[in-house]
C-alpha cells in the first residue's frame, strides 16, 4: 500500500492537471495567505467521475485523474498525510451520502449541519491545511461550506477579548479513539483558541468539542462562536472546484443537503498538508504519512 501510495504521489506532480498559474496561485496562498483564509479555484480536470455509490464497499473509482489533481495541490501545500481513523488512513478520502449515517456529526452525513471547527484542533499534528475537491454538487445544489477566518473575527474583538483566548486554556476533546471516529474523548488537552504570534495569531476552534473550565469561559466561547458565524464567507462547490482552507487560521462548517442515494448525491474527495513533517519525525521516533491518535508531541 506504502508503495502505491508513493506511486500516485510521484505521478501527481507532474501530471495532475493544475495550469501554471495555478501552480502559481496556490504558491501564493501558501507563502502570503490572504484574509478570507481559503483560495478556491474552479473549473478543474476531474476526469470521468461514475455514479456517487451508497456504500463504502461500492466505491469503485478507475479515473484517478481527480486524485492526481489533488495531490498535486496538497503536494504544493506540504506533506500530504492521513489518519488511522479517517478512512481507514487513505491520503485521498471520499466522502458521499450515507443513509446509515443520517443525522451524525460527519462528513458522510447529509440531513444535519456540520458547526464551524478547526480540523482535527484536539490532534498534535494538526494538519496545516485541507484541500477539498468537488467531484460531483448534490442535485438541489443546497450544499454550501462555510469558511470563517481569524483575521475578519479579530476586527469584531476587543483588546480584553483578544488576550482572553490567548491565555485561557479550554480542554479540546477528541474526535477519535484509537482506531474509529466519532467519539468524544477527554485527552487532556489544554489549549487556548489563539497562539502562536500575538500579533498575528493563529485559530483552533471546535465549540462541539471543547470545555469551558468556568460559566464566564463557556460564556465568551459562546460570543465568540457567534462572531465566527457573523463573519463566514460561503462557498458553493461544483464539479470542479478545489477549495485551499488554511486550517491554522479558520474554522469551516457544511449546510444540509438533500440526498437521493440514485447516483447523482454529492461526492467529494478530501486530503491534508502539513508542513513540517520532519519535525513529527523527530518527536515521534519514526518516519510515517499516516498517523494515529496522537494526544502530546
Amino acid at each position: 500500500m506504502s508503495n502505491q501510495i508513493d506511486e500516485l504521489l510521484a505521478a501527481s506532480i507532474g501530471s495532475g492537471g493544475l495550469r501554471p498559474e495555478q501552480i502559481e496561485q496556490i504558491l501564493r496562498f501558501r507563502l502570503l495567505g490572504n484574509r478570507q483564509g481559503f483560495l478556491l479555484l474552479e473549473d478543474l480536470p476531474i476526469g470521468r467521475i461514475p455514479p456517487t455509490p451508497v456504500s463504502r464497499a461500492e466505491l469503485n473509482k478507475e479515473d484517478d485523474r481527480s486524485e492526481r489533481l489533488l495531490l498535486q495541490a496538497t503536494i504544493l501545500l506540504g506533506e500530504p498525510i492521513g489518519y488511522i481513523q479517517e478512512s481507514g488512513g487513505s491520503i485521498v478520502n471520499n466522502f458521499f451520502p450515507q443513509r446509515a449515517l443520517s443525522g451524525s456529526a460527519t462528513s458522510d452525513s447529509f440531513d444535519n449541519e456540520l458547526d464551524l471547527h478547526t480540523e482535527n484542533a484536539f490532534h498534535a499534528i494538526q494538519p496545516d491545511y485541507l484541500v477539498l475537491l468537488c467531484l460531483r454538487q448534490d442535485p438541489a445544489a443546497e450544499a454550501t461550506t462555510y469558511v470563517s477566518s481569524v483575521d475578519a473575527i479579530l476586527e469584531r474583538l476587543d483588546h480584553d477579548e483578544i488576550a482572553w483566548f490567548l491565555n485561557e486554556p479550554y480542554n479540546f476533546l477528541s474526535d477519535y479513539c484509537l482506531t474509529e471516529k466519532n467519539c468524544r474523548l477527554d485527552i487532556d488537552k489544554h489549549q487556548p483558541v489563539l497562539y502562536g504570534d500575538p500579533d498575528a495569531p493563529f485559530f483552533r476552534f471546535d465549540p462541539q468539542f471543547m470545555v469551558a473550565r468556568s460559566e464566564e469561559a463557556q460564556a465568551r466561547l459562546n460570543h465568540l462562536r457567534s462572531i465566527a458565524w457573523e463573519v463566514t464567507e460561503p462557498v458553493r462547490l461544483a464539479p470542479g472546484s478545489l477549495l485551499i482552507i488554511d486550517n491554522r487560521r479558520t474554522a469551516h462548517a457544511r449546510s444540509p443537503f438533500t440526498a437521493r442515494f440514485d447516483g447523482n448525491d454529492r461526492w467529494m474527495q478530501r486530503a491534508f498538508a502539513i508542513c513540517n513533517p520532519k519535525h513529527y519525525t523527530e518527536r515521534l521516533g519514526k518516519r510515517t504519512r499516516v498517523f494515529e491518535l496522537v494526544a502530546q508531541l
